[in-house]
């Protein structure tokens, strides 16, 4: 379990679930991104791949499945359950179909989906992060993610 600073004085808690932290943002990360950064808009650029089956722990009590269907299931959550508080819109949802510009096969070109998400503020997207429903949800993301990289541009 790990801790980052959501707001001033608030820290939030995180379980990595697997011992793997790569797939979750540092404190330094998350407090860079609270401190600095666009007012307004935001979209975060979100390069996914996933397990070819997704690894719950066993308190978890989910039927055995891929990591893509173990990912839609964290996505449902932030996507719908959550948009009164995220206001988060989806812009694009895909598979990566060509590797134009890299060395395929490697680990910086090999990706399995594209989703890039807009939120209207940085801090729409650290409540959300806060927010004890999503934390619920992350057991999905543990789950069904090899690796990620998380990108925030201007939205």
């Amino acid at each position: 379990m790990h801790d980052i600073c959501i707001g001033e004085n608030q820290v939030t808690k995180f379980d990595g679930a697997r011992g793997d932290r790569s797939i979750d943002p540092t404190a330094d990360q998350v407090r860079a991104l609270r401190d600095h950064g666009p007012e307004g808009p935001v979209v975060m650029l979100n390069l996914l791949k996933f397990r070819d089956v997704a690894q719950y722990p066993p308190e978890a009590g989910e039927p055995p499945c891929s990591g893509a269907a173990a990912y839609a299931r964290y996505q449902t959550a932030f996507s719908e359950a959550l948009k009164p508080l995220t206001q988060a819109e989806i812009l694009y949802d895909g598979p990566v179909n060509n590797i134009v510009i890299g060395l395929a096969g490697s680990t910086d070109a090999d990706w399995d989906k594209v989703l890039l998400v807009r939120y209207p503020s940085r801090g729409h997207f650290l409540g959300m992060m806060a927010d004890a429903e999503y934390r619920k949800a992350l057991v999905h993301r543990y789950a069904g993610l090899e690796r990620t990289v998380l990108l925030q541009c201007a939205g």
